[in-house]
């Protein structure tokens, strides 16, 4: 039996919204467009080859050693290498490089639960897998309004690690003032997210709209918002 959380803790895509499209080729064209310099000759076809090429080495190891590369590490290897030099500070960079190219919508009843939950006195954070930092994270919740009764936002980018890696999940109970018995986390995941919740010693939530995928490794399973609303116990029972 499932008891009344303290804390809840809530991945971003596929869970708070979904990730509708991502067009990298646009976010470059906007850094292309704030450069002060690079070499005679330099063009978007070329530094999007490079992207892909630096996306597919960094991709090949994140998996496999659940750690992060930062996205302003990720620029570097692409636009250093064409001596592309940018007056503007990287954490400005990243974030018009986001806005032009990341698009998603809210979950459906997501801001509503999360009013609800807030209003029952759950405390809540944010803990999502992603190269980028915490304030374009923070500023596409914010966006759908979904980011005002949160604590925190913590992303594997500012930590080093990724899910299903225990430290992060640890780190995020420390940041709530919760121990990990007391947290829900909630996710779309059962390879990151139920299976490092599981492994900290959280009460894992997979949230998962589709009712034709069974799972014995989640300890709760909702298909939805409204549905996580009905399955924390009103009390501390």
């Amino acid at each position: 039996m499932v008891t009344r959380p303290k804390g809840l803790l809530l991945d971003y895509g596929g869970t708070l919204v979904e990730e509708v499209d991502f067009n990298p080729r646009a976010g470059n064209e906007v850094l292309l467009a704030r450069a002060i310099g690079r070499r005679e000759g330099v063009t978007l076809e070329q530094v999007m080859a490079r992207a892909n090429k630096v996306d597919a080495e960094v991709k090949a190891r994140r998996e496999q050693f659940q750690l992060e590369t930062p996205w302003p590490t990720l620029t570097r290897l692409i636009h250093d290498f064409f001596g592309i030099h940018f007056a503007d500070p990287m954490s400005e960079l990243e974030l018009a490089f986001w806005k032009a190219s990341v698009t998603t919508r809210p979950m459906p009843g997501a801001r509503e639960a999360l009013e609800e939950f807030h209003r029952q006195g759950l405390r809540i954070g944010v803990v999502s897998n992603c190269s980028f930092g915490q304030d374009a994270i923070r500023y596409e919740l914010a966006k759908h309004g979904l980011a005002e009764h949160l604590e925190f936002v913590m992303v594997s980018a500012e930590y080093a690690v990724r899910k299903p890696n225990p430290l992060l999940f640890e780190t995020a109970a420390g940041k709530l003032g919760l121990a990990p018995r007391d947290i829900w986390f909630v996710g779309d995941r059962l390879d990151a997210d139920v299976a490092g919740a599981k492994a900290a010693g959280m009460t894992a939530v997979w949230f998962c709209p589709s009712k034709d995928e069974p799972s014995n490794s989640a300890d709760v399973v909702v298909t939805g918002w409204a549905d996580l609303l009905l399955k924390v116990p009103r009390t501390g029972r």
